[in-house]
């Protein structure tokens, strides 16, 4: 990158000291301040569209994220070699830690204030929106199919990982089919016509190493993969990624959710589908998808030991599911 150093300070009208490698990219040391350059794998209409999603929250004042240093021609990236770029002011933090309680309560009150300055987003005219909205049920059954698919592929194959796959895949397949049938309600599409009358964001890969801590400030980060989705999508995969680092501890979720909703308070709707959302085995579908799609015989063992997991985390999380709606008594 230091060969291209000329190209981006015309670019971007500044003057770099100093670029040393950092977090998949590049600190750049500058006149105007730190900065982190990094490459995108996201489309230009991609970034543009995440570029106004960061404008918008700016403007409802929730400044704690990784904007884009614009160009001198204001554009939110720039392109080197074929490849797109993005800069953003560099932030020194650290990662959040979901094994620490009061790490993710700040996440989970950072969400929500995130959320709430999402409402209204809808991005200008001819800007294309990449969304999920609606695609939940239809992205779940499918999964739910590839369970049952896999099964008679256990059934073929019968090595280690497959007899262990078949002495459990029916007591999954159970609680799929009970999340399926609660989403066969009214409830999530009333979410997603709200959704799309109101404008909202989603992070839609709100991960330990997307939120970041510094201080009393806790920033958000990482937001190329934003879309228009239900903002129960980032809140439920917090609370699963908490759940597995303390056995579906009930408290911990109270914890979670007091925070979240002492800023945004969650309609009935809202609370009927992250049910349906957290009881299906999303664990479960992955280590087998990933199991059989792979095949590598090396990796044998490691995913042996994944299903192991998740089959001694099923006990936890069905006991957990039983008492859900006492958290919201």
């Amino acid at each position: 990158m230091v060969e291209n150093k000329d190209i981006i300070e015309a670019r971007y009208g500044l003057k770099i000291f100093s670029i040393k490698p950092c977090r998949a990219g590049f600190v750049l040391e500058t006149d105007k301040e730190r900065k982190h350059l990094r490459s995108c794998q996201c489309s230009e209409n991609r970034i543009i569209y995440v570029h106004e999603a960061k404008k918008h929250l700016l403007s409802r004042g929730f400044t704690n994220i990784d904007t884009y240093t614009t160009t001198l021609d204001e554009k939110p990236y720039i392109e080197i070699d074929g490849l797109i770029y993005v800069m953003t002011p560099y932030v020194d933090a650290r990662e959040c830690e979901f094994d620490d309680d009061t790490d993710t309560v700040r996440a989970s009150t950072t969400l929500a204030h995130m959320h709430l300055a999402g409402n209204g987003f809808k991005p200008a005219e001819g800007i294309f929106v990449p969304s999920d909205l609606g695609k939940l049920p239809d992205n779940l059954k499918k999964r739910y199919d590839e369970i049952i698919r896999m099964r008679r592929k256990a059934e073929r194959e019968r090595g280690p990982f497959d007899y262990m796959y078949l002495n459990c895949v029916d007591k999954f397949i159970e609680i799929a089919e009970i999340s399926l049938s609660l989403l066969d309600g009214v409830q999530h599409p009333r979410l997603i016509k709200q959704a799309l009358l109101e404008g909202c964001i989603c992070h839609h890969d709100y991960s330990y190493q997307n939120i970041l801590i510094k201080g009393p400030t806790t920033y958000i980060t990482g937001f190329e993969s934003c879309c228009e989705e239900i903002r129960i999508y980032d809140l439920v995969n917090l609370i699963r990624r908490k759940m597995r680092k303390c056995d579906w501890d009930f408290e911990k979720a109270v914890m979670l959710l007091g925070a979240y909703q002492k800023v945004a308070p969650l309609s009935s709707d809202e609370i009927h589908v992250m049910k349906a959302m957290l009881l299906f085995p999303q664990k479960f579908w992955r280590v087998a998808n990933r199991y059989y799609n792979s095949r590598r015989s090396w990796a044998q063992k490691n995913f042996t030991n994944m299903l192991e997991e998740v089959i001694d985390e099923y006990s936890v999380h069905v006991k957990f599911m039983k008492r859900y709606s006492e958290l919201f008594s």
